[in-house]
């Protein structure tokens, strides 16, 4: 008898609630996390009438949706660490089902993850099959809210699903160990359904002696990830994807676990933007097999139409695939693709007179005409030709898609130079990405001595035979002015002296 009240003891210490979610994990890019180690179920034999040592508790599944939000979690996860009414220790120190008075006192504090709808979940209780069991058999099932519930063993309040049973013992049950399956269901915040059974253990040390057969407890799995698609680099061929132009795009998928294989792997394809063109012969590809731990090659053939805007543009990837035992796993990444349009621009007027004279002025309008599908930026004109100087670059500026600007350029020809001479308008412009395109325009003229029209040589002529007079005006009117200062001074000195004498 001291023999079997230490192992009835030793079965006090093992009570475990151990959820495990079903692997649905978003993947985008090379760099997000792996999905976190989980427990894979073990089932528990039910048609024991009373197993003597507890086995591993079966885990919780979680059915993976099809649509919605991606997401890393299990929706309800226990709270393993406080204590609440109706239990003697927390679950993280051996919590075991009460039983007193003939009832078993089951508790099974639960915290949400993931937002349940309406706040609200609906427990059931499976108490297995077999005529020996020591529960009264009834129909167990509650519906519980999330709640406020301070712990006997914290000061602060925790948000949490108390779920809790209390279970009437029959009069001639058998000492033993007994697993009762607690089931849950509810909704996620999206709709999505969420099923999660948990087991706990309850030990009858008050009832009647048996002899019942005592199994050999399995040994514990090791909590062990499921595989993750993603994609760990990519390259693109050639390196600038170029709107109405063919491109080629190579992922490298890794597979992050380095214990299990990628199975059966396919990857649908999803350009964001209608005019990126898939050119291959469907939208889902297969690869098949991952090894653990390393990579696959997938290239990719596509088109851009050739009206695409010129800006990033997104290429979205879904991976569907199995793991040994697990199936329908799945992950997603992306790739961000930069779509640039072809800068063109045109021009006109770019042209110097047959000749031009020295010291003149030459004005040069040259016409820019965006033919392109996207702004140009940054136009601007600059002149290099032997003979003429320009004041500076003449500036542009912006020319949206599909029309255009007038540049214009004074340019003052030298007093030192005759004959042909030679030269250029540079003509600059950048794109949305900031490159930056040069067209050169070829400029020639001849410089000839100024001549004097026949004109200009009678107004000259004019000129010079006018002169003498205008300076006999001037004489004329100096020697005025030198009669006239002094006489006035004399006649107003001689006004004064008369007035003296009166």
């Amino acid at each position: 008898m001291r023999i079997k009240s230490w192992i009835f003891s030793l079965i006090l210490m093992i009570g475990l609630v151990v959820p495990v979610q079903g692997n649905d994990h978003q993947i985008i890019g090379a760099n997000e996390s792996l999905p976190i180690a989980q427990t894979l179920p073990v089932e528990a034999d039910a048609s024991a009438p009373h197993a003597t040592e507890p086995t591993v508790p079966t885990a919780p599944s979680t059915d993976i949706p099809e649509e919605g939000p991606e997401v890393n979690s299990p929706a309800l996860e226990v709270d393993t660490r406080n204590l609440y009414e109706g239990m003697e220790h927390p679950y993280e120190n051996g919590y075991m089902p009460r039983v007193a008075d003939d009832t078993v006192q089951i508790v099974l504090p639960l915290r949400s993850v993931r937002r349940i709808r309406g706040d609200r979940l609906k427990a059931a209780l499976n108490l297995g099959t077999g005529s020996e069991l020591p529960f009264v058999a009834a129909n167990y099932e509650k519906e519980f809210s999330k709640e406020q519930v301070v712990p006997l063993n914290a000061e602060e309040p925790q948000e949490i699903y108390l779920v809790s049973f209390s279970v009437k013992l029959t009069d001639g049950r058998i000492n033993g160990t007994y697993p009762i399956e607690i089931r849950i269901s509810a909704q996620d915040d999206h709709g999505r359904p969420v099923a999660m059974n948990y087991t706990v253990f309850v030990t009858i040390t008050d009832g009647q002696s048996g002899e019942p057969e005592i199994p050999a407890a399995p040994e514990p799995e090791k909590p062990t990830a499921e595989p993750v698609v993603y994609i760990s680099s990519a390259k693109l061929e050639p390196q600038t994807a170029m709107a109405g132009e063919p491109f080629t795009l190579t992922l490298t998928l890794h597979n992050s676990q380095s214990e299990k294989a990628v199975e059966d792997l396919l990857v649908t394809v999803e350009p964001a933007n209608l005019q990126i063109n898939l050119l291959e012969d469907s939208t889902v590809i297969s690869v098949g097999e991952i090894a653990p731990g390393e990579d696959a090659v997938l290239v990719l053939h596509f088109s851009t139409d050739p009206a695409i805007a010129a800006e990033k543009q997104k290429i979205n990837f879904r991976f569907q695939y199995n793991s040994g035992e697990s199936l329908g796993l799945h992950s997603e990444g992306s790739y961000i693709l930069d779509v640039r349009q072809s800068a063109r621009l045109d021009y006109d007027g770019a042209v110097l007179p047959v000749k031009v004279f020295q010291q003149d002025m030459v004005t040069l309008s040259v016409n820019l005409m965006n033919t392109g599908k996207s702004t140009l930026y940054n136009c601007r004109i600059s002149y290099e030709i032997d003979g003429l100087t320009s004041g500076g670059t003449t500036f542009v500026g912006e020319i949206p898609a599909g029309e255009n600007k007038v540049g214009n350029g004074a340019l003052r020809v030298s007093s030192e130079q005759l004959g042909e001479v030679h030269g250029t308008a540079l003509i600059t412009y950048e794109d949305a990405f900031g490159q930056v395109y040069t067209q050169t325009a070829e400029l020639t003229t001849n410089i000839a001595e100024k001549q004097i029209t026949e004109t200009e040589t009678q107004q000259s002529e004019k000129k010079d035979r006018h002169w003498w007079l205008f300076v006999l005006l001037g004489l004329a009117a100096g020697a005025g002015l030198g009669f006239g200062i002094p006489w006035y001074l004399h006649d107003r000195r001689q006004r004064k002296e008369d007035d003296l004498r009166l």
